[in-house]
């Protein structure tokens, strides 16, 4: 197998690799936090767009497309519709928002064999 095709289905694996989630306790319900389920790759275009917003110093905005982007219902669709990202830079408090969303990029899967003490 070529370079290329490795890093390629390296990439296809990740993303075939289930769903990760984070509980947002301030976000939920009384009884529920409320649950955002998320892929743990990303493409490098859509990093490059968060970097670039990081890069102009919009660390929020990254923050919300971050989230935007990124955020997914159990099922696998898409948590929020565009409308929401104004919703997000308005009406969001941004230390839970830098939080929630550094806790998603810094996700490491646990391992069957981690579990296991393999």
């Amino acid at each position: 197998m070529s370079a290329i095709e490795s890093i390629k289905a390296h990439y296809r694996s990740k993303l075939a690799g289930g769903l990760g989630s984070v509980d947002v306790p301030e976000w939920g319900t009384e009884t529920e936090p409320l649950r955002i389920w998320f892929k743990s790759a990303t493409n490098p275009k859509t990093q490059e767009k968060l970097a670039k917003l990081f890069n102009e110093s919009k660390p929020v905005e990254a923050a919300v497309e971050a989230l935007y982007i990124r955020a997914l219902n159990e099922d696998g669709s898409a948590m929020f519709v565009s409308a929401n990202r104004r919703e997000l830079m308005n009406h969001c408090d941004v230390d839970i928002l830098i939080r929630v969303v550094g806790e998603i990029n810094n996700y490491q899967a646990i391992e069957t064999d981690e579990i296991l003490g393999n």
